[in-house]
């Protein structure tokens, strides 16, 4: 694999994995059945860790269960879960990008359905998940009466994290549509802890509702309500960016909604960083399904659910339609 490809996994108590032991790794040269070290990974040497754990991968993620707390409908298609796990669990999903595997207990495996984190609050031990109820795995959460499984952390929910963490002190723009308003109140909070000022974008969508107020109402940032499924909308997103100054653009809904919002970045001519979330279809988290393969540039065939591509590269690859 000749790309320099960083992994959301490198470095953390999870590395090396799955992949590591079947020459797939995505940074180690070494664990990709070359001969050589030809990695661009600057923390401890994945291919030493493999081989003191003896040639076998780190420890994997464990399913706990959680006690539901609270179960809120607040829209005819979402239901909130407020649900009560470790505190080392709740400080591990703080990070924006966060999700879960969530399950009935009385259900199968094959019933995980990875969930965005909303909230989480490690003082408390608490996590709050918005579920958009569309199919059989999230039908089956509402059967849950006081318990559900969950199987986490996971973190490669927003590409182009590393730009979202080092900006301090800037002018920032988050878009965000639909059940996508649950994962940007993560990446408010970190991006308010980091001293910068938001203005944050609204679009009901289909939901035809705005959740989230609950979540934001206590923050400081600037709040704007817009419909870019119309013109005006549109054009009046495009004006706020070229008023705004602003150092980077978080964009959180479909890949067309993206592509909408990248527009009017490139529109600009400026430099400003585009972070968005990750909608690759996860299944096992851990690599292996190939149900988030996407192939690069390169010709490479990556795992969305580890991989951390540049959102433009991403968009282009998948020639989504503004």
């Amino acid at each position: 694999m000749s790309e320099r490809l960083s992994c959301i996994d490198a470095g953390s108590e999870y590395c090396p994995c799955h992949l590591a032991e079947t020459n797939d790794c995505l940074i180690c040269s070494q664990l990709q059945g070359k001969s050589f070290c030809d990695c661009n990974w600057s923390g401890v040497c994945i291919y030493q860790n493999f081989y003191w754990c003896g040639n076998k991968k780190n420890d994997v993620r464990t399913v706990v269960e959680g006690k539901i707390i609270e179960r809120k409908r607040v829209h005819e298609e979402i239901v909130v879960f407020k649900l009560a796990v470790t505190k080392t669990l709740a400080r591990q999903l703080k990070q924006p990008g966060s999700y879960v595997f969530l399950r009935d207990p009385e259900k199968p495996y094959f019933f995980n359905v990875p969930m965005s984190i909303m909230d989480a609050n490690e003082n408390t031990g608490e996590i709050h998940i918005a579920a958009q109820i569309i199919g059989p795995k999230t039908k089956s959460l509402l059967e849950c009466k006081d318990k559900i499984l969950i199987k986490g952390p996971y973190w490669n929910g927003v590409l182009g994290i590393k730009n979202l963490k080092i900006t301090k002190g800037e002018n920032v723009l988050i878009a965000a549509r639909g059940i996508a308003l649950a994962p940007s109140v993560l990446a408010i909070k970190y991006l308010l802890k980091n001293d910068n000022k938001i203005t944050f974008i609204m679009d009901p969508g289909k939901l035809g509702m705005v959740f989230v107020h609950d979540y934001i109402k206590d923050l400081k940032l600037k709040t704007i309500e817009l419909n870019f499924k119309e013109e005006k909308g549109v054009k009046d997103f495009s004006n706020i960016l070229k008023n705004g100054n602003y150092s980077l653009v978080y964009s959180a809904g479909s890949d067309r909604f993206h592509k909408r919002v990248e527009k009017a970045i490139d529109e600009m001519e400026e430099n400003i960083k585009f972070v968005i979330t990750n909608n690759s279809h996860m299944c096992c988290g851990e690599g292996v399904c190939g149900s988030c393969s996407h192939k690069t540039k390169g010709g490479n065939t990556v795992k969305m659910c580890k991989c951390q591509l540049d959102a433009k590269e991403l968009l282009e690859g998948r020639k989504v339609n503004g």
